[in-house]
């Protein structure tokens, strides 16, 4: 690759910066032979248990939209939606139109046998002057998708690209033969980055199945025999209530897919009381329970204390620290496995989930039992068990120097700060 000159010498500025002399800046209507919309539909309430795919945003991935679930619709809907270009051919591109504007942006590479619903846009590009990669990766460079977002969207709550503006918005362009090239590199970190995530996914699912069999002893670990005792939560944990006396101010929250976050970073403001020391506070290790139901926490999440050495939660919270007859990596196993949620159920009072909170009693709460083996089996399970998560961390901190890496590229590339030979 050959560097540009720094100074402006065969440059031209345009609205995302400068670019090439000699590349063009053309609207999307003068490269397109048509953009439209997906179809006007309003599906009913109760879907089709088979017939003809019908796909939107919410079901559909920029990877690989046949690993999501569509709708389903009759033959004579299909064949009127059919009627409003709502099938994208091959080489088209397929824009997120409604709230992810520009979020999803990829190129139809096989038959596409479902038809599209209005939250999408269409793109029939003129291949006989673009490159459709090319088109599709120009259009996820994020200032592009903030200036989309800003200017030529519409909606006070849900963004929507207003589609007659939209054909206006114009895109930097080299020769055709610069543009596959500019595209091949960068598909080429898009194929990294989907093998990596996929391995993510494998490995996510491996601890999964590890944990629903080491966790219950349905696997033993090879020398051990002993026979698992049933205790209660209570017998292996202390209860904190320790009051915020020292006026930490590191105020954080239990989020469901995250752990414990900072309340500024999770709610985007401070949400706490001005007077913190009735609120309790914990130290690193201690755990605390968040009775508030979630997307894969259906009776609420329990989370350790592990990226602060001090912080302080709402008295909401049921925290508590573990005791020595217990592996503190192997209970924070069994509750991410889940192993918790059936007892719960017995003792969350029916009704009882006023301001989004379970009713448990903290006597009840103490009361949930388990069935662990010994220290020593207990400590072997979190060791196999940690040693897949490093693996996850691993390969997520790889994924995200990937997806850092292919965002330079794109600015780079798709504007002409770095030519292809």
């Amino acid at each position: 690759m050959e560097t540009v000159a720094e100074n402006t010498t065969g440059l031209r500025r345009i609205k995302i910066g400068w670019i090439p002399a000699e590349w063009d800046y053309l609207p999307l209507s003068d490269i397109s032979l048509k953009i439209t919309d997906g179809a006007h539909y309003s599906p009913p309430s109760v879907d089709e248990d088979v017939g003809y795919p019908m796909y939107s945003i919410k079901n559909m991935s920029n990877i690989d939209f046949k690993r999501n679930q569509p709708r389903f619709i009759s033959k004579d809907v299909f064949d009127s939606l059919i009627k409003q270009g709502c099938q994208p051919e091959l080489g088209d591109i397929v824009i997120a139109k409604d709230g992810s504007v520009l979020r999803y942006c990829f190129v139809i590479t096989e038959k596409f046998d479902g038809v599209l619903l209005s939250s999408v846009a269409i793109l029939k590009p003129n291949t006989k002057i673009v490159y459709p990669e090319f088109v599709c990766q120009f259009l996820k460079l994020p200032h592009v998708r903030n200036y989309v977002v800003k200017a030529l969207t519409t909606g006070t709550g849900v963004p929507r690209i207003v589609l007659k503006d939209f054909r206006g918005l114009k895109i930097a362009l080299p020769n055709k033969n610069e543009q596959l090239k500019i595209a091949s590199i960068l598909s080429e970190w898009d194929k990294a980055i989907k093998i990596t995530q996929t391995l993510i996914d494998k490995l996510k699912l491996r601890k999964k199945g590890l944990c629903q069999q080491l966790l219950t002893g349905n696997i033993r670990l090879t020398g051990f025999s002993k026979e698992w005792k049933e205790i209660t939560l209570g017998e292996i944990t202390d209860r904190i209530t320790n009051k915020n006396e020292e006026l930490n101010d590191t105020v954080v929250t239990i989020s469901a897919q995250r752990g414990f976050v900072k309340q500024e970073d999770f709610f985007n403001k401070r949400v706490a009381s001005s007077t913190l020391s009735g609120y309790y506070l914990i130290k690193r290790g201690n755990f605390a329970y968040n009775k508030s139901y979630s997307s894969g926490y259906p009776m609420g999440a329990f989370k350790r204390l592990d990226d602060f050495d001090k912080a302080v939660v709402t008295t909401l919270y049921i925290c508590f620290s573990v005791k020595e007859n217990i592996d503190s990596d192997f209970l924070l196993n069994y509750f991410e496995a889940g192993l918790m949620i059936k007892n719960l159920m017995r003792i969350a009072q029916e009704g009882g989930r006023a301001h989004g909170l379970l009713n448990i009693s903290l006597k009840d709460f103490f009361d949930l039992k388990l069935i662990i083996p010994t220290i020593e089996e207990q400590k072997a399970i979190a060791n196999v068990l940690n040693k897949v998560d490093k693996e996850i961390e691993c390969q997520e901190a790889y994924l995200k120097h990937l997806q850092l890496q292919k965002k330079g590229l794109m600015q780079q590339l798709l504007t002409g700060k770095i030519r292809v030979n």
